[in-house]
């Protein structure tokens, strides 16, 4: 069953310049599917690009497909290294993504997710990063999420 959701990602992820949070609040929209749980949800940064975002949420891999101001696919299994595309307004980027950890955990109010991972270009470390996701459905009674993504060096 589809359940409108409000969702809360926050990632933090280090390129050698120390860690970057970066925290989307917004809606979407998540249904049952395949074993897990998929996520749909639209984020506007602070330029107010847009990007539509599709995540698959279970307890043997997460994955991420982006499209619009940032397009990209992943996916991500505990303790293997598979192919990323991310693709900017500068060109299309080539990772390695290696997963460290994926942990998704559901409840009566929402689900959980924490992934780990390390991102490779060209060989080369590029960022090390933790993504936490958190959902829950959206019964109109709380704050509402101002749908925007911020970014803040910690």
């Amino acid at each position: 069953m589809r359940k409108d959701v409000q969702v809360s990602v926050l990632g933090i992820l280090d390129a050698g310049g120390g860690p970057e949070a970066v925290l989307t609040r917004t809606t979407g929209i998540c249904s049952p599917q395949g074993g897990g749980y998929q996520v749909s949800y639209r984020e506007l940064d602070e330029h107010g690009n847009v990007t539509d975002n599709l995540l698959f949420l279970s307890q043997t891999e997460i994955r991420l497909d982006r499209s619009g101001a940032i397009s990209g696919s992943f996916r991500f299994i505990p303790g293997e290294r598979t192919e990323a595309l991310y693709r900017t307004p500068f060109g299309d980027i080539g990772f390695l993504a290696e997963t460290e950890s994926c942990t998704v955990e559901a409840d009566g109010s929402g689900l959980e997710a924490r992934l780990e991972y390390r991102l490779y270009e060209g060989g080369r470390l590029f960022s090390q990063n933790t993504l936490s996701v958190h959902i829950r459905e959206d019964d109109g009674d709380g704050p509402a999420p101002d749908h925007t993504t911020r970014r803040n060096h910690i």
